[in-house]
């Protein structure tokens, strides 16, 4: 008697759709993750804006664009 072996088989639609969805997921948390630490980037160049340091300084220590920078500089720091 013959016996499927189940490692050899295509996955079925439930698996599929399992897999799509867990790397929809991981996608998503690496998106998140990025998207945490620029955020974080963003919060301790204005800080460093703060205290004095100038532009090109921040985007050389934060590892922001001095386009972004200066952007931040604009958006917070002319209150």
């Amino acid at each position: 008697m013959m016996y499927l072996d189940r490692n050899n088989l295509p996955p079925t639609f439930g698996e599929l759709k399992r897999l799509v969805r867990e790397e929809g997921r991981e996608e998503g948390r690496e998106e998140g993750r990025e998207k945490g630490i620029e955020e974080r980037q963003k919060l301790v160049a204005v800080e460093l804006m703060k205290d004095g340091m100038p532009v090109d300084l921040v985007s050389k220590y934060v590892k922001l664009s001095i386009e972004i920078v200066e952007e931040l500089k604009r958006k917070y720091m002319n209150n």
